[in-house]
């Protein structure tokens, strides 16, 4: 099989092992009016971060003229979207709640019929993993931080060292990657664990103060310095010696486990380029660049989510750009949506994507979830938060 049949394979085995489950999770209500409280802070800060990000430009130019894309990959499946329960797992987040003052760390997770209620993790909801779901905790003290999975029972397996950030999942999903960069060290460590037993597998030594992984795909562990004006990206592929680094890219990509292809935004002046690239032994390869300026009703950051194949990539100004062709779809989402956060769309599959958003600067606050074709551009509300919460879409 090639590439497409592939591709088109996996999404079909993925529609027919589906059958959308029309019951909702408590907590939200299906398109009940709501407002909620406030942003939490760890958002507040990252959509700060992202707007520093996108500030970094290219170093170099990937290619000249128009990108390439060898073969003609026969088109994503089209169809009317369904206003089913979502198919991915969501964490719901109680605001203004006494026990967890700064709004920082999530009340429940809701996996199409599981409910599980936190037993006690002070930190993010990250991916589906090894029959539960990857958690970060030990917020707020980095010393304490550290990787874990919560299972369908609520028990709490930590895996890889105390004092680890930013965990990034295997392209088979059997191990986790964790930096390891204490505050103030003048080194850091890059620590892959097994997700069945935790037993370390490989580990790498950085003469670097502070490192963030990016993601993991077959190309390797991709990582930057936190700190400094310029920050190359380099790829690690476990088991092998140093790390390679990048030239032309920088700052935060989106990695998907399952693709080659990786994306960069940036500034461009008065608005943004979006470019796919895929890494080649020279160095990136351009396989699609889509520059443009938000209109005045987007908010001031833009952020980007990639699909799982590495064939879509959908910008927070509500457009789905088809990388190998070029092809721009609209997204019916109401242009009042504007406050799209950093990680608030995941793909539940190629051509459908579920987008949290809400009114942001505007009372009372109204956040929902979208699920959106990425085909046709059709959107249907699937929730609408509680007053008071705020929903965060997880990675399958």
């Amino acid at each position: 099989m090639n590439d497409t049949e592939n591709r088109l394979r996996d999404y079909l085995q993925t529609k027919a092992d589906t059958v959308p489950d029309t019951a909702q999770g408590p907590g939200p209500q299906l398109d009940a009016p709501s407002k909620r409280g406030w942003v939490p802070i760890a958002l507040a800060a990252a959509a700060i971060g992202a707007v520093l990000v996108l500030a970094v430009p290219f170093l170099t130019r990937l290619t000249d003229g128009e990108p390439t894309v060898a073969g003609s990959p026969a088109a994503l499946p089209t169809g009317p979207v369904s206003a089913g329960a979502p198919r991915i797992p969501y964490a719901v987040t109680v605001h203004n709640n006494p026990d967890n003052p700064l709004d920082t760390w999530w009340a429940v997770i809701q996996d199409g019929k599981e409910k599980v209620e936190n037993p006690g993790v002070k930190g993010e909801v990250l991916a589906r993993l090894g029959g539960g779901w990857l958690v970060m905790t030990g917020y707020p003290d980095p010393k304490t931080s550290q990787a874990a999975i919560v299972d369908p029972n609520g028990n709490v397996t930590p895996l890889g060292p105390t004092g680890a950030h930013s965990p990034v999942i295997s392209p088979d999903g059997r191990q986790l990657a964790v930096a390891a960069s204490p505050y103030g060290a003048k080194e850091s460590r890059v620590v892959v664990v097994n997700v069945d037993g935790g037993n370390e597998t490989a580990r790498l030594d950085l003469s670097v103060p502070s490192i963030k992984l990016i993601g993991w795909n077959r190309d390797g562990i991709w990582l930057t310095p936190e700190l400094g004006d310029s920050r190359p990206v380099s790829v690690w592929q476990p088991g092998a010696g140093q790390p390679r680094e990048v030239e032309g890219l920088g700052g935060d990509l989106q990695v998907v486990r399952t693709s080659d292809v990786v994306v960069q935004l940036t500034a461009n002046g008065g608005g943004y380029c979006a470019k796919a690239v895929t890494l080649g032994t020279k160095g990136p390869e351009l396989k699609r660049e889509y520059c443009f300026e938000p209109a005045e009703s987007d908010q001031a950051a833009v952020y980007v989510a990639l699909s799982p194949d590495g064939r879509t990539m959908v910008l927070s100004t509500r457009v789905a750009v088809d990388i190998p062709t070029g092809k721009t779809t609209n997204l019916a989402i109401p242009a009042r949506y504007s406050g799209w956060t950093w990680n608030s769309a995941v793909f539940e599959d190629p051509a459908t994507v579920i987008a949290v958003t809400d009114t942001r600067g505007v009372k009372p606050l109204d956040q929902k979830m979208f699920r959106c074709s990425v085909t046709t551009g059709e959107c249907k509300t699937l929730l609408t938060a509680n007053p008071n919460e705020s929903l965060s879409p997880v990675r399958p």
